[in-house]
């Protein structure tokens, strides 16, 4: 176990360093065309708030979890267009599926039919989940006044079957990092077997290629004076179940939530934190129980250029599959993302990386996210 622990740590620790170096690249060929001037006294600094990353759990990817707050300088009465794209790969499992897979000793097959009874029969709860999961949202904000603003989420989600496992195995093998469970089974499969809490699924083939998802209402309210030199916000969000529970598209139930969110900004240099509450309505046939999840964003923005900034972001959040013996997938979530911000002219576009840090089994291996607004 210790060992398993240290072979992901160091994955992590490898996938971040590889995309900090292109992030750093990125940035510094950006600074070097753009020919601006980051160390001139009095130069005004451009920070557009925290990275927009939220939960793709496949447990708790239906549910409404709210982004971290933006920063967008716009006119009153003005519209806000957001277009974010999140994209992840994941292939978690249990230790007692992870020993049976390694027992039947077929590698690169995917599971079958009898695999799944014998997934049943394993002793205690088990799990198996590989695939990945795209998650596109255009989000509309009309600003009404300097300090209220609503807006409206529409989600897409879209089902994959592991484009990405190659470029995975590819970079592990050029690291000199063994497999591990990947070899234990085929590539590009979306699969998903548990049997957690006295509730099971098997799901084989890929059996939803995408849809809409449950739209997001929201009104935000910027309070007119800093306290103490941080700028606040409250938002009250509420998911809308439409058209009833429809699998891997909708629970079927409403959520509600409301977040704090907090910035301090200091020339070049911008600190964030954000913490949220969600009512969580659960979901019918999974594990996944309603509850109230607590979820804690920080974040740090250093400005490369004025119109550029490198961000380090943590997530924490409690784990919405509490009613199992299995701890890795009851424990906490924690997550790292690395990114970059940058403002145009007529854009605010960011690219990030989100790797989880801890409890690798209940948190997904890569997302990689692309945001663009358009400021109106």
């Amino acid at each position: 176990m210790r060992s398993q622990f240290s072979h992901n740590a160091r994955v992590r620790g490898l996938h971040l360093l590889a995309f900090a170096a292109g992030l750093l690249g990125l940035c510094a060929a950006t600074a070097a065309a753009a020919q601006e001037m980051s160390g001139v006294a009095g130069t005004e600094w451009t920070h557009a708030g925290m990275l927009r990353v939220r939960d793709l759990t496949p447990f708790g990817l239906l549910r409404l979890d709210l982004r971290p707050p933006q920063r967008i300088d716009a006119p009153d009465d003005a519209w806000i267009m957001e277009f974010e794209f999140s994209y992840q790969n994941t292939l978690v499992m249990s230790g007692n599926v992870a020993d049976y897979l390694r027992a039947r000793d077929r590698p690169r097959a995917p599971l079958s039919p009898e695999d799944v009874a014998a997934i049943y029969e394993l002793p205690g709860d088990a799990y198996y989940i590989d695939g990945e999961i795209g998650l596109f949202e255009l989000i509309a904000h009309r600003k009404l006044t300097e300090q209220w603003t609503v807006y409206l989420t529409v989600p897409y989600l879209s089902y994959g079957s592991s484009l990405l496992d190659r470029a995975i195995e590819d970079f592990h093998d050029a690291t000199g990092l063994d497999q591990q469970e990947r070899g234990l089974v085929a590539r590009n499969n979306f699969q998903m077997v548990y049997d957690i809490g006295g509730t099971r699924f098997a799901q084989l083939d890929q059996a939803v290629n995408g849809g809409f998802g449950d739209p997001v209402l929201g009104v935000r309210y910027s309070l007119p004076e800093s306290l103490h030199g941080w700028e606040a916000g409250l938002e009250f969000a509420a998911k809308i179940a439409v058209g009833g529970r429809r699998p891997q598209l909708s629970t079927g139930l409403d959520d509600y939530g409301l977040q704090l969110g907090l910035q301090r900004i200091r020339g070049r240099h911008a600190t964030y934190v954000a913490v949220s509450a969600v009512n969580y309505a659960g979901e019918a046939g999974t594990p996944a129980h309603g509850q109230v999840v607590p979820t804690m964003h920080a974040a740090y923005s250093f400005g490369l250029t004025p119109r550029t900034c490198l961000i380090l972001q943590g997530y924490a959040s409690r784990s919405i599959v509490q009613h199992t013996d299995l701890h890795d997938l009851s424990e906490n979530r924690y997550a790292l993302s690395l990114g970059v911000q940058r403002r145009t002219p007529r854009l605010l576009w960011s690219l990030a990386l989100t790797e989880n840090v801890s409890n690798f089994a209940n948190t997904p291996d890569v997302v990689v996210g692309l945001g663009i607004t358009y400021p109106g």
